[in-house]
């Protein structure tokens, strides 16, 4: 059988291709013609089935050949389907790719309607459990280092996309979570302001509100922050 390193790398066979052309398509190979003769170049690793088929057009047939390569390999051959532009195809069907790979590649790629998706199965817990994960310190304008939060990355993406009422869904999860994401909270409906600005104050006065020590930050000193959203905004 085909052993698991060479799932993505078809074998390499050494052919003499001496001004070769191509006679047609026969048995899963291509026949190509030599001045060496007529020999049959074999098409069946799927890789090469995979971009033959997209080349042709036949998405729906690519599919198949891809949800038949195992899951460990996905992250792989998504890099493959992206350079061949059916990044959607990758998105949808490398059941294999972590949620912060899949987000990713739905923002690189404008896939809204899958990030809508993924955004409604794993809501602001799974989001941000990758900010965690990836050791970010999340402040009102995002991280205060190592790289922007992936939640405020992808609230503002969608907003750009028309997905406002998506972006409220998780401005009120992040107020449900507790003080641990209020600043994230108070973030994502300062982006709902100029889309939807009747709800998005609703929502700052319920964020900014003085309660018991909800938006104290852990130094024992409330966020300077909300005191200038009171101030300025509400």
């Amino acid at each position: 059988g085909m052993s698991k390193n060479s799932i993505l790398a078809p074998p390499t066979i050494i052919l003499t291709l001496n001004h070769p052309t191509i006679l047609g398509y026969q048995s899963g190979s291509l026949l190509v013609s030599t001045v060496n003769g007529v020999c049959a170049i074999s098409l069946n690793h799927p890789i090469l089935r995979i971009g033959t088929l997209l080349a042709a057009g036949h998405t729906t047939r690519a599919k198949k050949w891809v949800e038949a390569i195992v899951p460990d390999h996905h992250e792989g051959l998504a890099d493959f389907l992206c350079r061949r532009g059916a990044a959607n195809l990758a998105a949808n069907h490398c059941i294999g790719l972590s949620l912060e790979t899949l987000i990713d590649l739905c923002l690189r790629y404008n896939l809204v309607d899958r990030l809508v998706q993924l955004v409604t199965d794993c809501g602001v817990k799974g989001l941000r459990q990758i900010d965690n994960g990836r050791a970010v310190t999340v402040d009102i304008l995002g991280p205060q280092q190592h790289g922007n939060s992936f939640l405020i990355c992808v609230a503002a993406f969608l907003l750009g996309n028309g997905q406002v009422e998506m972006v409220h869904e998780l401005a009120l999860e992040c107020l449900k979570i507790g003080p641990e994401a209020k600043l994230e909270a108070i973030a994502l409906t300062s982006l709902l302001l100029a889309a939807w600005p009747k709800k998005a104050r609703k929502l700052l006065q319920e964020a900014v509100k003085e309660s018991t020590n909800e938006s104290i930050s852990s130094h024992g000193q409330e966020n300077p922050v909300v005191p200038l959203l009171r101030k300025y905004i509400l």
